[in-house]
């Protein structure tokens, strides 16, 4: 049998990964929670209202948390997979750029709570599924390198669907020529362009790519057929990496030796905007507190970040409050003015503060040092800010490790705090204690007969 990358794809997929390692199904159970939060928080934006009047209701088995219709398994991996990025506060994978989490869990959930795609699942098996669609998905990055992100695409949409297919193959247990043509039909729909960073479309591309792995599978399994070595010499490797890549490195790469999951693991976010910002707002509100500043007395700053950087945050002046996620100047002026940065930063009304859009133009941003070879973690590379104060004087403050990255990570109790946040933001009337008792529930589900009826009790709409 040849080695390609292909095969080993659905190699890996298919019998690679029975026995994941205690570490990597704790990190798995984690993401898991923090994604499913996010998600139903994100869902009360208005943004997926509007994709719900779209959707078809009333044709299948998925709720809808937040209006309490139903709608089948691609709609509802549509509209759970705009949620889980709506606010930008779903986690992250430096090593590839990629928010690795928030397309593979929607489809598996979408797929999980309809009446057409399986029968239920273990909670073994749902953690090794997830395990395997976030693991190929990041594999895949580095492998492009960061070039494939400098040419527009958003990597979160482009390699989540082929990680929602390999996700899927392995939750329906495919033997691994379908799982080669599910792959091949799932990279013929990678989409997603960085141009619509600041737009409900960003999210949006999280849904494309659940719905679209979801359906990829079920065509494979139906028979459609495609490319036998759809990740070879000319594909998409090199489609994907404007001909910078073709062919998956021999070295220092494989999948699931060790798993992302495990090793180093992913960044979970304290802040719910891009994670390019989160080393800037952290380098922002330390200088506040030690120099017990205002904005009033900040002349002017300067930020200082490595080659690539500044890609995503195309919005200096924010006009919207989606801009201000994708904002290094907005950040720095309302931390410095807030002295917090949250939700309530990113609304219209924060980000249009005449005293903040007046001072956006007070920040200098420049990218230094050497371009980061391909694979390399933009997470470990520093952030310096320097402000000079009115008075004369320089503060300067670098932050090397990420917020909620494995060198700064969120507690379990602080991932505790913001899952029962999001879930009373997402449903007023619930109790904290209910919230806090599904959340031990999740820490567990690896060892539940079926992840079936804990999905559907946190899913049922709010009352």
């Amino acid at each position: 049998m040849p080695d390609t990358l292909t095969h080993q794809l659905a190699r890996f997929i298919c019998h690679e990964a029975d026995e994941l390692a205690p570490p990597v199904t704790h990190e798995a159970l984690r993401a898991i929670l923090d994604t499913l939060a996010v998600t139903l928080a994100g869902g009360k934006d208005e943004a997926v209202r509007c994709l719900e009047g779209s959707l078809d209701a009333g044709v299948g088995a998925c709720p809808s948390p937040w209006s309490g219709q139903r709608y089948g398994s691609f709609d509802a991996a549509l509209l759970y997979g705009m949620a889980s990025h709506m606010d930008d506060y779903d986690d992250v994978s430096m090593l590839a750029i990629c928010h690795p989490s928030a397309p593979v869990f929607s489809a598996l959930a979408a797929a999980e709570l309809s009446d057409t795609d399986g029968g239920p699942t273990s909670g073994r098996d749902f953690v090794t599924a997830f395990s395997v669609g976030t693991e190929v998905t990041i594999r895949l990055g580095q492998a492009m390198g960061f070039r494939h992100y400098e040419l527009g695409f958003h990597a979160t949409s482009t390699l989540g669907v082929v990680g929602v297919a390999a996700a899927l193959a392995r939750r329906a247990r495919l033997d691994e020529a379908t799982t080669r043509q599910a792959l091949a039909i799932a990279a013929s729909m990678a989409s997603g362009i960085s141009k619509n960073f600041g737009s409900t479309v960003k999210p949006l591309h999280v849904g494309m790519a659940a719905t679209a792995g979801l359906r990829a599978v079920r065509m494979a399994r139906a028979g459609v057929t495609a490319a036998s070595e759809a990740f070879e010499h000319g594909g998409y490797l090199r489609a994907y990496s404007g001909g910078e890549t073709d062919t998956f490195p021999a070295s220092g790469l494989a999948f699931g030796r060790p798993f992302v999951l495990g090793e180093p693991g992913f960044e979970q976010k304290r802040y719910p905007c891009c994670y390019m910002l989160h080393k800037t707002i952290e380098a922002t509100l330390a200088l506040r507190r030690e120099g017990r500043l205002t904005l009033a007395d900040v002349a002017n700053a300067r930020l200082s970040v490595a080659p690539g950087v500044t890609k995503p945050l195309i919005h200096p002046r924010p006009s919207i409050g989606l801009h201000g996620k994708f904002s290094a100047p907005y950040a720095v002026m309302a931390g410095l003015a807030d002295g917090a940065i949250n939700n309530a930063s990113f609304t219209a009304e924060a980000v249009l503060r005449p005293q903040l859009q007046a001072r956006l133009g007070d920040l200098e941003v420049v990218e230094e040092g050497p371009e980061p070879p391909p694979g390399t973690d933009l997470g470990r590379m520093p952030v310096t800010l320097c402000l000079t104060l009115r008075d004369g004087r320089k503060l300067v403050h670098t932050v090397v490790a990420s917020p909620g990255s494995p060198d700064d990570p969120l507690t379990l109790p602080q991932l505790r705090q913001k899952w029962v946040d999001c879930l009373v933001h997402a449903k007023p009337a619930l109790d904290a204690q209910t919230a806090h008792a599904w959340f031990d529930q999740g820490l567990a589900l690896d060892q539940a007969d079926e992840v079936r009826p804990w999905l559907a009790r946190v899913f049922a709409p709010a009352a």
